[in-house]
């Protein structure tokens, strides 16, 4: 029980039962606040969110193709084979998101694009959708995955982001700090995401099964079920119940995905996608920026771009920790390329599948009656085109709730190892804490939401975002110092 005397385990503690208190004492007023005070942020540091992301990618680059490149995460062959590995890459880090808007976001850029162009809508649309899903969010992930890893398997420290802090930035003080942080930024992080996807299950559950009233109490109930199974899941550890759920999440989308590849034109398909990442490849720099011809509104930037890169942020720290976790061996170029480019790539075939077929159903946008705008029961409707329409509904139910709990239980693993001093195989009691703190924390942030549970979540995530953005940008600078110690050492 000594884990409940350590300061970050007691500091983080503290931090969420404050909010939880807020929360259910004042939902109205939190909203109130978090609207002024995510409207300020965006205001003052919305280009700095733009400006990072293109940062990670290149700085990923530049380091596959350097020399560090040929460095390996630790000694030994690689824990994990391709496919397990890709699988729980793809699960933990955007599994449940990609199910939520496979349908919804290229239909939205179809028949509302956000700047004129050149390109047609289809590749247009499934182009904005690459730049949100694609290289940026992966290279969050990665970056912080690649340097924790380097600092466990090739130094011998501890699965903590303060165990970057080198110099006269390991002080004790700092070290709390940046822990709890990183924390934080994880549990508001999945929380939004567990918020989404659980009133996405609640509307599957609606459409295929009986008709429920999508109420906070339901809503809540499925939360709990979540947390509990994920758990469960999560005292199963790695090798066991992360890594099966995983496999069986990539089998389930590779049918969805295959079965919607065949029943529609596939010849069209495989156009739009090379089509799409041209595009995506060749604006890439300026979209990054929002420069030039390629730039849009402020308001379009507020509504996605800035939520996007402030959601991909509070998920670094327990995907890119979870990555690392699985990745020992690997060589910082194949670690980088394996995820910067893999996972990419798959989403790219993801959205191009489903956009296109949607595409397809709309015909002219002009003529769009907005039956796909739903968030969460987009898919569900898509699906109803189908002749075997019943499966595929059945199928996509049970796939986003088996991501959910992919990413709820790789999120408790994670945050158990942060509370345990970076321990890799955290004390069960810090598992079941977690699990009830991840669970409390999707209750209370649907108790503000209510009907507007998005705005809720990306103004939460906005203002978490920041603070870990900083933290990040420490790490980073203490991780090219070791690099360079590293090489001086090497010359010597």
């Amino acid at each position: 029980m000594t884990f409940y005397r350590q300061p970050t385990f007691i500091i983080a503690l503290s931090i969420c039962l404050f909010f939880l208190v807020l929360a259910f004492s004042f939902p109205v007023g939190i909203r109130e606040q978090l609207a002024i005070a995510s409207a300020s942020t965006l205001s003052l540091f919305g280009n700095y969110y733009l400006v990072l992301g293109l940062f990670m990618v290149l700085l990923l680059i530049g380091i596959a193709i350097s020399p560090w490149g040929k460095i390996k995460l630790g000694e030994g062959p690689v824990a994990y084979n391709w496919f397990s590995w890709v699988a729980m890459l793809y699960s933990t880090g955007m599994g449940a998101g990609l199910m939520l808007r496979a349908v919804q976001e290229p239909v939205y850029y179809f028949t509302n694009p956000p700047r004129s162009t050149d390109l047609s809508g289809e590749v247009f649309a499934l182009e904005y959708t690459f730049f949100h899903w694609g290289l940026t969010p992966w290279a969050f992930y990665g970056l912080f995955g690649l340097m924790i890893g380097y600092l466990v398997y090739g130094k011998g420290r501890a699965m903590l982001s303060s165990s970057l802090l080198v110099g006269r930035y390991n002080r004790p003080l700092l070290i709390v700090i940046v822990d709890v942080i990183t924390i934080i930024s994880t549990l508001f992080g999945v929380v939004g995401a567990v918020g989404l996807g659980s009133r996405q299950l609640l509307v599957g559950f609606q459409k295929l099964f009986v008709e429920v009233e999508i109420s906070y109490f339901n809503n809540a109930l499925v939360v709990l079920l979540l947390g509990g199974l994920a758990t469960i899941s999560a005292f199963s550890g790695l090798s066991k119940g992360i890594q099966n759920l995983s496999r069986f999440n990539i089998s389930v989308a590779i049918f969805l995905l295959l079965a919607t590849l065949f029943s529609g034109d596939i010849v069209g398909i495989m156009g739009n996608l090379l089509s799409s990442i041209a595009a995506y490849a060749y604006d890439f720099l300026p979209m990054s920026i929002n420069y030039g011809s390629k730039s849009v509104s402020q308001e379009f930037l507020m509504d996605w771009t800035f939520f996007y890169w402030a959601f991909w942020l509070s998920w670094a720290p327990f995907t890119g920790v979870f990555i690392a976790r699985i990745s020992k061996g690997r060589t910082f170029r194949a670690f980088i390329f394996g995820v910067i480019l893999v996972p990419s790539l798959g989403t790219f075939l993801w959205f191009t599948v489903f956009g296109t077929s949607v595409f397809e159903l709309i015909g002219n946008p002009e003529n769009y009656s907005g039956q796909y705008d739903s968030l969460y029961g987009s898919i569900f409707v898509f699906f109803d085109s189908f002749s075997f329409a019943a499966v595929m509904k059945i199928l996509a139910f049970i796939l986003v709730f088996t991501f959910l709990i992919t990413s709820l239980d790789s999120a408790i693993y994670v945050l158990g190892m942060f509370a345990d001093r970076g321990n890799m195989e955290p004390d069960k009691q810090h598992l079941l804490g977690w699990g009830l703190i991840l669970s409390l924390f999707t209750i209370a942030t649907l108790f503000i939401g209510k009907e507007e549970l998005l705005q809720a979540v990306s103004q939460l995530l906005i203002l978490i975002a920041l603070p870990f953005s900083w933290v990040y940008l420490l790490m980073i600078g203490s991780f090219i110092f070791i690099l360079i110690k590293r090489n001086k050492h090497d010359a010597i």
